[in-house]
């Protein structure tokens, strides 16, 4: 606009708005952290846990061979491997999480490191177009600045809730992904009841294992989605717990390793996969409502810049 040093200007808003971006989800980072870092360390038990029971029924104990004796030793054993397996599903997919989350918080902080002195060039630089203003003998000086201020702030908004939207509409397409598994699983379960035989128990357990790969990623989402929205202005009468999304996985997970009730659990699954989608879908209609307003404030501003300087150069 004003100055041959116009995009140096632009260039540094663009990094101070990033620092302030960090500064804002490196918090909700560190929380996500420290809170999958529980979970791990508690699943890791589990499994360890898990599979020492199993263990001690395959290799012999006075309790296997007492269930040896009166015949029900693989009957124990095939419900000890199962909650094996289980606990085994449930800490791999906290891990990956971890490992996520992990990898962004370096990252950020990484950047942010990088970022440290953008305020002190920020001020150097308004105080800059400041003198540059003044000599060109525009009017309203400190109107002009604090016009481009609020420009400033409805863009970089705007920027922020674009990147939520993104987030969240990647996790509205794993859920549309997890929910067209499970009513697979759902059909080929209804046939498996009646009498379907290996084809379509085999072809149920398959679609299962797709739902429960795409709900992890789908867990990863929308923590990716969280940590968003926290630089974004939400409402507090609208605004949505994602935490409650974030417990999906943990019932999902605890559901499919038994072969009795799996019709009854597809369902809850279903059911619980429509609950996050509705919620998903809820945010992303605020998340437009607020585009637009940000939008609307921004082109705003610039039509009131265009006014100053257009006057004040006639």
């Amino acid at each position: 606009m004003m100055g041959n040093y116009d995009e140096r200007f632009a260039e540094v808003k663009e990094r101070l708005a990033r620092k302030q971006h960090l500064e804002a989800v490196m918090p909700e980072l560190q929380n996500q952290y420290s809170d999958v870092l529980a979970t791990v360390t508690e699943l890791r038990e589990q499994r360890t846990a898990e599979q020492k029971d199993v263990d001690r029924l395959e290799h012999g104990s006075l309790v296997a061979f007492f269930l040896n004796v009166v015949g029900k030793k693989e009957e124990k054993l095939a419900k000890e491997q199962r909650e094996a397996y289980q606990a085994a599903v449930k800490c791999d997919a906290a891990e990956k999480e971890l490992f996520d989350i992990e990898s962004r918080l370096n990252r950020a902080g990484e950047e942010l490191a990088s970022l440290q002195n953008c305020e002190k060039e920020y001020e150097i630089l308004l105080q800059e177009k400041r003198e540059d203003i003044v000599r060109r003998g525009l009017p309203a000086v400190e109107e002009i600045l604090k016009t481009e201020q609020s420009l400033f702030e409805a863009e970089k908004q705007t920027r922020e809730i674009k990147e939520a939207i993104a987030a969240g509409e990647k996790a509205k397409e794993l859920a549309k992904a997890a929910h067209e598994n499970l009513d697979s699983a759902d059909s080929w379960s209804t046939w498996d009841l009646f009498g379907g035989g290996l084809l379509a128990d085999m072809a149920k357990h398959e679609k299962i294992d797709e739902a429960q790969a795409l709900i992890e990623e789908l867990q990863v989402q929308l923590r990716k989605f969280k940590t968003e929205l926290t630089d974004v202005r939400i409402e507090a009468d609208i605004k949505i717990d994602i935490s409650e999304m974030l417990k999906f996985a943990d019932y999902f997970f605890d559901g499919f390793f038994a072969d009795y009730e799996v019709k009854h659990r597809i369902e809850d699954a279903i059911g619980q996969v429509e609950d996050t989608q509705e919620k998903i879908e809820g945010l992303l209609k605020c998340l437009g409502r607020l585009e637009a307003e940000n939008e609307n404030e921004a082109g705003h501003c610039r039509e009131m810049l265009r006014r100053l300087i257009t006057s004040a150069e006639v």
